[in-house]
């Protein structure tokens, strides 16, 4: 990989460092005001083999892709009495393409030029302990997750990990043994709000009404129970078009989509830390047929006495996403609408499948070494099977191989390095399967 521009970037991002405070800035406005400041910049040298993107062997001739990706954030937060604060936050993103699929390859809105669009990230109101009550309310333009993001987690898949937020209100209801979460969300396929160089992107499948509650009971430090219910409504007006849909997914994805599942998970003891999860959907797509997706998740961590050299860690996890079948109008398959983005850190896999997880039993292990107080190393390696093989080019189930490696080291406490990689082995599930990898450098600067 080219990596001329790399090194200017971490070393501005170095010297940054060591002339902007850590964390936010706070000044008090008297009378129970306060403002807050703060920002962060983040730089990816990134770059994947084209057999990441054509796994069966029919990737056209061509160079690696490679791109140096810098998003800009900056942040506001006005906290006033009565527990009521206002966020905002403003992002920017830019690439600069050394080489691209496409043709020029450094091309406008294609590859997101610099200086690109500035676009509110955030912008809501919160109120906190409505009535002393426990209860807070969050509206307008803010993020939210649960759990491992096997439900909810990625609120605009296609404008490639600059944001995930959702436009909607969230109540929360808290006690110390019980959080009840009710959201509803209308998110349109493009952002209505981008004021400076609007780029008209489309950041979704179509215009999505989302509905629902989560509610966690925490039983002790063993057992603690999530039960949970979504619905989706998706309102596609590309439909009619093979050339508008996204890479992976259907070209009409208009749907009603129901959600319903339940997770288990706790500290059984200095050693083990578990999670089960189990969920079910329903609903039509867009022929009519019922949905029928089901997903499972179980993971275990057993963390080795706290004297152990390196502190290490060793991580267990199976995961089973039905798949669809070719000769029926139902779909069979789990549908991860609001969940289409790295879930397991590194982006091979969300590459490959273009942020679509379904049709997979992946069997995963982990281990996790702590080589200093500011110095981290991850290794991967996990085996992935289709459940189904009606849309198989070679016939059989099994997909491929992957190893993946991490290391992160917390250079100073405002600037975070990372050193990520991936290398999948395709399996008989791809007529000519190709070996793929993936890479990327990392520097985050916090301000």
């Amino acid at each position: 990989m080219k990596m001329t521009k790399l090194p200017v970037l971490l070393l501005f991002l170095f010297l940054g460092a060591g002339h902007f405070a850590f964390g936010e800035y706070s000044f008090d406005l008297g009378d129970d005001f306060r403002l807050a400041l703060g920002g962060d910049v983040r730089a990816r040298y990134e770059g994947f083999n084209r057999d990441v993107i054509w796994v069966d062997g029919t990737a056209p001739a061509g160079p690696a892709v490679e791109y140096l990706r810098v998003r800009t954030r900056a942040w506001a937060r006005l906290e006033m009495p009565e527990g009521i604060s206002l966020n905002v936050r403003l992002v920017n993103r830019s690439h600069k393409v050394n080489s691209h699929i496409g043709d020029p390859n450094d091309n406008d809105a294609a590859t997101w030029e610099f200086p690109d669009e500035v676009i509110l990230d955030l912008l809501n109101i919160q109120f906190v302990d409505l009535l002393g009550s426990g209860l807070s309310l969050t509206l307008g333009r803010q993020e939210l997750g649960f759990g491992n993001g096997m439900l909810l987690s990625e609120g605009t898949p296609y404008d490639q990990g600059r944001t995930v937020y959702h436009d909607g209100a969230v109540l929360r209801y808290k006690t110390e043994t019980d959080t009840v979460t009710l959201f509803s969300f209308y998110n349109e396929w493009k952002d209505r709000l981008a004021f400076i160089n609007d780029q008209n992107r489309r950041l979704r499948a179509g215009d999505i009404f989302t509905l629902g509650a989560y509610w966690t009971h925490k039983v002790d430090a063993q057992l603690n129970v999530d039960v949970y219910y979504m619905f989706n409504d998706v309102e596609d007006d590309f439909s009619d078009s093979r050339e508008s849909c996204e890479r992976n997914h259907p070209v009409d994805t208009n749907l009603s989509l129901h959600t319903v599942g339940g997770r288990v998970f706790g500290r059984l003891n200095d050693n083990f830390d578990y999670s089960l999860e189990l969920a079910r959907q329903g609903g039509r797509n867009y022929e009519g047929g019922r949905n029928q997706g089901m997903m499972f998740d179980a993971r275990l961590r057993y963390h080795l006495p706290p004297e152990t050299m390196f502190k290490p860690s060793l991580g267990f996890e199976l995961l089973s996403l039905t798949g669809d079948k070719s000769d029926t109008s139902k779909s069979e398959g789990w549908n991860s609408l609001m969940m289409e983005c790295p879930l397991w850190r590194e982006e091979l896999l969300t590459i490959m499948n273009n942020g679509v997880w379904t049709n997979l039993n992946m069997y995963r292990g982990d281990f996790v070494l702590n080589l200093t107080d500011k110095l981290k190393f991850t290794g991967v390696l996990a085996a992935l099977m289709a459940n189904e093989t009606d849309f198989s080019t070679g016939g059989g189930h099994y997909l491929g191989t992957l190893f993946s490696a991490f290391v992160d080291y917390k250079l100073f406490d405002n600037l975070a390095l990372s050193a990520e990689a991936a290398h999948f082995k395709a399996g008989d599930y791809y007529v000519h399967g190709q070996d793929s990898v993936w890479a990327r450098l990392q520097a985050t600067l916090t301000f």
